[in-house]
C-alpha cells in the first residue's frame, strides 16, 4: 500500500514539476525579464517556486523509481542516473536554505559548483531517459523529450564557453520548455498505472 501511494503521488509531484519547468522557460524568455516584470527569475516569488519544483520532482523520480525498477530492462544504467539525479535535485531544493543560513561567503562557494552541478545533472538526466526507452512501460515521448531537452542544456553551457551567448539566451526557454514538457508525459504515464501491483525489483537478464 505505501509503495502504492508514492508512485500516485509521484506521478502528481512529476506532472507539477513539469508545469513549474514550463513556467521556468516561459518566464526566462527575454520579453518577460525586462525590468518592471514583477514574478520573472530572480525575484523571491520565483525562487520559491523554483525550489517547490525541486522538491515536486524529488518526490516523482521517487515514484517513477518505484514503478520502473520492476522492469529488468531498466537495470544498473537507470539506478544510477535516477539515485545521481534525485542527490542533485536535493541539493538543488535545499541551496537556498543553505546560502540562507551559512551567509554569503558560503553560497558564492557553493555558486562557484554550479558547472560541475549542472553537468552532473545532465549526465543522470542522460542515462535516466535511456533506461526509461529501454523499459519502454512509459511514454517514449516524455523519454525522448527529456533527451533532447538536457542536449540542449548541454549546448547552453558550451555557448557560454565558445558562443554565441545569442543561444544560451533562447536555449534556457526552449530547454526547460521541453523538460517540463517531458515531465508532464512521464508523470501523466506513470499515473494511467497507479492502479498496476507493485512488484519487487526484477533483476537483469543474464546474456
Amino acid at each position: 500500500m505505501l509503495m502504492s501511494n508514492l508512485i500516485r503521488w509521484g506521478a502528481i509531484a512529476t506532472i507539477i514539476a513539469g508545469v513549474v519547468y514550463i513556467l521556468g522557460g516561459v518566464s526566462s524568455i527575454p520579453s518577460f525579464t525586462e525590468e518592471g516584470t514583477s514574478w520573472y527569475q530572480g525575484s523571491t516569488f520565483w525562487h520559491l517556486v523554483e525550489s517547490v519544483g525541486s522538491v515536486a520532482l524529488v518526490v516523482g523520480l521517487v515514484g517513477l523509481y518505484l514503478y520502473l525498477r520492476r522492469s529488468p530492462r531498466f537495470g544498473l544504467l537507470g539506478t544510477v542516473g535516477v539515485y545521481l539525479l534525485i542527490a542533485l535535485t536535493t541539493y538543488e531544493a535545499i541551496l537556498p536554505l543553505i546560502a540562507e543560513i551559512a551567509g554569503p561567503a558560503v553560497a558564492e562557494r557553493l555558486d562557484s559548483i554550479g558547472p560541475l552541478q549542472a553537468l552532473g545533472k545532465i549526465l543522470a538526466t542522460l542515462l535516466f531517459g535511456i533506461a526509461i526507452l529501454r523499459t519502454g512501460i512509459l511514454p517514449r515521448a516524455g523519454a525522448w523529450l527529456m533527451i533532447v531537452a538536457v542536449l540542449v542544456y548541454l549546448s547552453i553551457i558550451v555557448s557560454f564557453i565558445v558562443g554565441p551567448e545569442a543561444f544560451a539566451t533562447w536555449g534556457f526557454p526552449i530547454a526547460s520548455g521541453l523538460y517540463g514538457l517531458a515531465l508532464i508525459a512521464l508523470g501523466y504515464g506513470l499515473w494511467s498505472h497507479r492502479s498496476d501491483p507493485v512488484q519487487p525489483a526484477q533483476p537483469a537478464p543474464i546474456t
